[in-house]
This record gives structure tokens, sequence and C-alpha cells, in this order.
């Protein structure tokens, strides 16, 4: 990448570089995800309703058994009083949590942020503007969105990688698709495999001890039946046209 990575955050690992997704766990290199080669990038809120509900019913048992005369309330009511306790607490530990949602056509892959609800926020916020069905709003995503028409248009952007300067990167490894092979550096994966790894929710095992998050493997070989059906540069240039018309409205005010 060009220019060194936004500050990661210290509980997971990640951060930003421009369009990239950067995550950087302990004794693996830097894993860098553009993107510009998703649909949508959401957050994942993980209700904590279910158990507020459950900590009231256990509430009421407290006070139900606290009341009650026959033999064994008050050891009902401790009972009742701890999964009271444990619920409410799991309530607010869920409303806190986030998750990023990845998303490319049917293909969704989540991805925990352990440094809280607003640390997710801005990673969501930030890279949300380059994502595929993002409204450009900002000029720095415009610039970029007519680089890429330039690049594709001047057909700089061959085989499955038709969108140009996008991908996954492993440290200063390329993982690309080579027919039935997703490939990172060197080292090659049949795609059936890179599935099962994905569905197990496990990682593609790299030299050196480094790991790849399968499904992360998964968005590159979506990319890339994505990109055959030449669907890109319509997407790209009804995106521009937005922009440009919007921008247009505003500089006649």
């Amino acid at each position: 990448m060009a220019s060194e990575p936004n500050s990661l955050l210290p509980r997971s690992g990640i951060g930003l570089d421009g369009p990239h997704l950067v995550i950087a766990p302990p004794g693996n290199p830097a894993i860098a995800l553009d993107a510009r080669l998703l649909d949508r990038i959401e957050l994942i809120n993980r209700s904590g309703r279910g158990a507020y509900v459950m900590g009231t019913m256990a509430a009421g048992g407290v006070v139900a058994g606290a009341l009650s005369l026959i033999p064994g309330g008050p050891f009902v009511a401790a009972g009742m009083a701890y999964l009271a306790h444990e619920r409410f607490s799991e309530g607010r530990r869920r409303s806190s949590s986030r998750d990023l949602s990845l998303v490319l056509g049917t293909l969704e892959v989540a991805l925990h942020v352990a440094d809280g609800p607003d640390a997710a926020k801005r990673i969501a916020d930030t890279l949300s503007q380059y994502s595929r069905s993002a409204p450009i709003t900002r000029p720095e995503v415009y610039q970029d969105a007519k680089q890429r028409m330039r690049d594709q248009v001047a057909g700089n952007a061959e085989r499955g990688d038709r969108e140009a300067g996008l991908g996954l990167r492993v440290g200063d490894e390329t993982v690309t698709v080579s027919g039935d092979f997703l490939q990172v550096g060197a080292v090659r994966f049949r795609i059936p495999e890179v599935r099962e790894y994905a569905l197990r929710g496990g990682n593609l095992p790299l030299p050196g001890g480094r790991l790849l998050q399968a499904a992360l493997g998964l968005l590159v070989v979506a990319a890339d039946e994505r990109a055959r059906k030449g669907e890109d540069l319509k997407v790209l240039g009804d995106r521009i046209a937005a922009y440009e018309e919007w921008t247009g409205r505003n500089a006649i005010r």
C-alpha cells in the first residue's frame, strides 16, 4: 500500500489506510482488504432485547420466590436473582458489541471489532463510502472512482481483475483467483477447499505460520465471479454520474 495505515485499534488490531481495511493480528503480516471490492459495509447490532426480557422475567421470579410460603422459596429467589443479574449483564454487553458485515453479492463476512461500538462505527462510516452501493459524497472518493474508470477503459484491468487496483493482500502478497484456485502469493488453494474452510470459520494456513481468514479469501472469489459478468463499468459509471449531477446542481445555486 502506498501509505502507512492509521493507528491500529489496540484490542482488535484493525485500522484504515485510505480505502483499505487493515487487519493486523499479532504474529501475522497485515491483511489489507480494499473496500471498493465490496457491495456494502454495515454495522451488525447484536440486540440485547432477548437477554433483557429474560432478565425481567427472572427478576419477577425473585419477587415471587421471596414472597412464596412454599419451602425453598428463598433459594428459588436467590437463583432467580443470579439469573436476572447475568441476563441484564449479557443485555448490556450485547448492546455495546458491534460487528462489521462485509457484503459482496450473497456473501456476507462478519468481522468482530473488540474495541467497542464507537470504533466499529468509525470504520464502517469511513469505508462504506468506498463500497459499490454507496453514493459518492466526497471528492477523494470521486477522484478514485474516475481513475478506476480510466484504468478499465484503457484496458488495464484484464481477467477477473477488471476492478483495477482492488483486492486483498497478505503482507506483500496479493490474493488472486487463478482458474479453480485461490492464490496467495505462490501458495494455491482449491476454491472448494477455501469454501469448506470458510464454512467451518477456519483460516487458510500459509508458510511461516501465517494465516488468512478463509471467508476473506471467498470475497476475492466472489469479486472475480462478479467481474466476469461485466457489470462493474455500469455500476461505477452510475455512481460517477450521480455525483457529477449532484455537484453540478449545488454549483449552480
